[in-house]
């Protein structure tokens, strides 16, 4: 694995999906299948469950999510074991981009990889380079941070250990020709793509 993309997998780890309005959390408990629900989060980032009531629920993670639920549970049961899971993601989108047959936003769902967003915006143009991948993620404070992925690994030799998974808002760009320096490109490719910034909610600091 580049250095780039180990900072990548570290951003993504600091940067937990936090559940948002429309999503579908799925409830499972291990000892009390009974209880087992699965609820969409209302407009007011609420959930109501069977026995502790309302729980908010939008803008937290999973892990936190789980911590209270358990908790709320424990006067309830005992030794309650509970899993929360985000089942559906609400409208969450990445964007494919560049030598792809119909770039645009794609709909984001949990497990989604690399080159599944490529297969989805219509695949690879005959004129791709798909050593050179440029995957865009949002950094701690959404400053857009960038790795190389080399999916002709993954296609011409099955090395699917080589494909990434993506998270919600996250660019997939495919180039014409190999990437030299990707912090540059970065930098000319938010110059030159505006509205993405806007509707993904990158945090890009314009050159004054």
């Amino acid at each position: 694995m580049s250095l780039l993309l180990a900072a990548l997998c570290t951003a993504q780890k600091l940067e937990p999906y936090r559940v948002q309005i429309n999503d579908v959390l799925e409830f499972l408990f291990f000892k009390n299948t009974e209880l087992n629900q699965t609820q969409t989060v209302g407009p007011d980032g609420m959930v109501s469950l069977q026995l502790i009531g309302s729980v908010q629920v939008v803008g937290r993670t999973v892990e936190d999510i789980t911590g209270e639920v358990t908790k709320r549970y424990a006067k309830e049961l005992v030794q309650p074991q509970v899993t929360v899971a985000v089942k559906e993601f609400s409208g969450l989108k990445v964007y494919v981009g560049g030598e792809v047959n119909q770039p645009g936003m794609q709909v984001y769902r949990g497990g989604l990889t690399a080159l599944q967003a490529v297969v989805a915006a219509g695949g690879f143009k005959t004129t791709a380079s798909l050593s050179s991948v440029v995957l865009i993620h949002k950094g701690p404070q959404g400053e857009p941070v960038a790795a190389l992925v080399d999916l002709s690994r993954v296609l011409k030799h099955a090395e699917v250990e080589r494909d990434v998974a993506l998270a919600p808002a996250d660019i997939v760009f495919v180039p014409r020709s190999g990437i030299a320096n990707v912090n540059l490109f970065v930098e000319q490719y938010f110059k030159n793509n505006l509205p993405i910034p806007i509707f993904l909610g990158f945090n890009v600091p314009t050159s004054k």
